[in-house]
């Protein structure tokens, strides 16, 4: 994956610094962004967790989760439009069990 920047914060308060200065959409100290793709108002930007707002907003960080994941594959999409990205389940994938381990080439599980 190529990206000009990735930009991670971790911490108790969030502070925008810096990005308060980017042109984005802030609401009471938090970037406002769409539901559909945690994408900001700027293309190509994108905010999970605490940093974010949107209505309905709680701020668990299992919230933080489900935003990410659903930010995941926006990106993947803004970034290969034509490309689609297969959803696997890690409990029943034949791929995914090949991919961790286990199960063998003919997707025979370890015993």
């Amino acid at each position: 994956l190529e990206a000009d920047h990735l930009l991670v914060f971790f911490g108790l308060h969030p502070r925008l610094g810096p990005i308060a200065e980017w042109g984005l959409t802030i609401d009471k100290r938090a970037i406002v962004v769409d539901t559909e793709k945690f994408q900001t108002n700027v293309p190509g930007i994108f905010a999970v967790g605490d940093i974010n707002t949107y209505p309905g907003k709680k701020k668990l960080i299992l919230s933080g989760f489900h935003e990410a994941a659903l930010a995941a594959f926006a990106v993947a999409a803004h970034l290969n439009p034509a490309k689609k990205v297969p959803l696997q389940y890690t409990t029943t994938s034949p791929i995914m069990h090949k991919r961790l381990g286990l199960s063998d080439d003919a997707g025979t599980p370890p015993r």
